[in-house]
């Protein structure tokens, strides 16, 4: 007696079922895709940006008592640009690899006497002489509110960083305290803070016994006098 063994094919349906909606899973998510790209690009007015959250923890404060005398400002308004070359392959740069903005921005730059409680007035002989600081810059200063972007990279392999930015504004924060000494800043608070020292110590004499005394002011390290 034989038996006759029968093999039947496999069954491949299964198989092509699974297949057949992997692929039609991939195309429609590739369809979504490309419809919420051309949306984005004709109607940027149907998508949004999720809540902008801004946190800040204070992790130090402290008063402390200043005696600042600023007597002269020099006032800016600059076109800035930051550059980073971008990635390179022995020696060759990459194209579209770099990063850079362009911004324009106000500030100012600020000059007089550190210290005022410093200055020294002494009387005799008819005279009252006043001796003040030297005169410094006191502060240089880009105020972020008159910052404009006008061009900047959105590179995702080489981002622009927090650094950038920081670096930059400090950089033309010491750029502008350059240029206000070099046209004369420092010269022109010192004069002012001579004639605000006169002015002051002529008006609190004024209708007293001293009211006819010579007033002379100079700065500690010069040897001018008047």
């Amino acid at each position: 007696m034989s038996t006759k063994l029968q093999i039947s094919p496999r069954d491949t349906r299964t198989t092509r079922r699974g297949a057949g909606c992997a692929g039609a899973l991939a195309s429609a998510i590739a369809v979504v895709a490309i419809v919420a790209l051309v949306l984005a690009l004709t109607r940027p007015a149907l998508f949004g940006m999720g809540e902008e959250k801004v946190e800040s923890t204070t992790i130090g404060a402290s008063l402390s008592d200043i005696a600042q005398l600023a007597t002269e400002e020099y006032a800016f308004s600059d076109v800035g640009k930051f550059d980073q070359a971008g990635l390179e392959v022995l020696g060759m740069r990459v194209p579209f690899t770099g990063r850079n903005f362009l911004v324009t921005y106000d500030g100012r730059v600020t000059a007089g006497i550190r210290d005022a409680s410093l200055i020294d007035v002494t009387s005799g002989n008819h005279t009252i002489d006043i001796t003040l600081p030297e005169v410094e810059v006191l502060e240089s200063h880009i105020d972020a509110d008159s910052v404009q972007v006008y061009d900047q990279t959105m590179n995702p392999i080489n981002q622009l960083r927090v650094e950038d930015v920081t670096g930059f504004i400090a950089d033309r924060e010491a750029d502008a305290r350059e240029k206000a000494v070099s046209a004369g800043l420092l010269d022109r608070a010192g004069e002012r803070a001579e004639e605000l020292a006169r002015a002051h110590v002529t008006a609190l004499v004024a209708g007293t016994d001293m009211e006819d005394y010579e007033v002379r002011v100079s700065q500690a390290g010069s040897a001018r006098a008047e």
